[in-house]
Parts: structure tokens; sequence; C-alpha cells
């Protein structure tokens, strides 16, 4: 596809017919991250392909089982209700054909530690320091889902599983100082015909400033 196709097409897809995409196409798909841009081109992350419906299992009852503690500590019914519906959207991955795992690798900013040292707020350091890395890694994200896109495949980013960060360390076996921040199913759609949701119109975001 041409490149503005791919931007224009690409949609979040949450359905996946059966079948594995091949090693060699996850590959080209994480090869796409790996060469999106990094701060100071730290390549702060590590990607984790996931094929083992066992893997994804474990994933899948950890993910339930922090969604149940979290909700047994709200009293109304409403915040209960919305908590499983976050329950229930944040599980479909285990049936994906493939979860990537995105993997936020330890990275120090310098200026933000010249900052400390000359004892700025944390709060004003937030302000003046985004968070570069998880930036990158958003970076590495949008190339992989556009490639997977480009190859025919659909591929939906998550965050909301994260809830369940302590289990999936354990489960995939990442060292102490890095965190697993998103994951990102890949599969052949289901149903390429749905529509994709409303965008706002470059005017309500775009300025000009000449």
């Amino acid at each position: 596809m041409d490149f503005f196709e791919v931007l224009t097409t690409r949609k979040t897809i949450r359905k996946y017919k059966p079948g594995l995409p091949p090693v060699s196409d996850i590959q080209k798909i994480i090869d796409a991250g790996r060469l999106a841009p990094s701060a100071t081109n730290s390549q702060n992350w590590e990607f984790i392909a996931i094929y083992n419906p066992d893997i994804k299992k474990e994933m899948f009852e950890a993910v339930t089982d922090a969604y149940d503690r979290i909700c047994e500590l709200e009293t109304t019914e409403e915040n209960k209700n919305k908590l499983n519906m976050y329950k229930y959207y944040s599980g479909f991955f285990v049936k994906a054909p493939v979860v990537i795992a995105i993997v936020e690798k330890e990275r120090k900013s310098f200026i933000s530690a010249i900052l400390r040292e000359n004892n700025y707020p944390e709060e004003e350091i937030a302000l003046m320091r985004p968070n570069s890395s998880l930036l990158s890694i958003g970076a590495a994200v949008e190339n992989m889902s556009l490639a997977a896109h480009a190859l025919g495949y659909g591929t939906c980013w998550l965050c909301a599983p994260i809830v369940a960060y302590k289990k999936f360390k354990e489960i995939l076996h990442i060292d102490e100082k890095s965190k697993i921040v998103s994951l990102l199913t890949v599969g052949l759609p289901e149903n390429n015909n749905s529509k994709s949701p409303p965008k706002k119109l470059l005017s309500e975001v775009m300025k000009i400033l000449a």
C-alpha cells in the first residue's frame, strides 16, 4: 500500500481469523518498531512476541484477578460495572494469534537528574521533562501498527491489561529494572469491513502561527 493509504485505512482490530502469522512477518513488524526514533537514540525497548496459548492464558488470568481485586474495593454498582467492562475489553488478547508485549528498559534522563540535584520540585520536573522514554515507545508501537496493516494484519494497542504488570513480569521473565507498558495484538482481521471511529477534523487540532 501507499504510505498515506496505510495511514488513512489503519484501524483497531479486536477479532481475528484462525491461523498464526508466520514468524517472518512478526519479525518485519517488530523491526519497524526497532527503527522508530527514540530519545537520545536510547532504544529503550524490548519486544516479546507471544505465540504460546498457555502463556496468553496465564496473562489473561492475571488480568482478570487484578480487576477483580480492584472491583472489591469499589462500593458503587456504577463503578463496578465500568471496571467489569474494562476487564472484558482487557482480556480479548487471549484469543489473538500473536501478542507482542512491549517492555520499557531502564533509562536515566541526564537533564532530569540535573534538575533534581538543584532541588527542582518533582511536579515542575514532570512539566519540564515529558516522559521521553514512553514517547519513544509510543513511536515504536505506531510503527509496528502501521507495518502490520501494510502486511494485511490487524492490531490493537492495549494498556488496560497492565494492571497485572507484576504478574506479567513474572510470567514473561522481565528483569527487575524494566517494566511492561503495553500489549499489541496481531492477526488477520475477522471482518475488515467495520468502520473506523470518527476522527476530529484537521481544523480542530491544528494551528499555524505565521
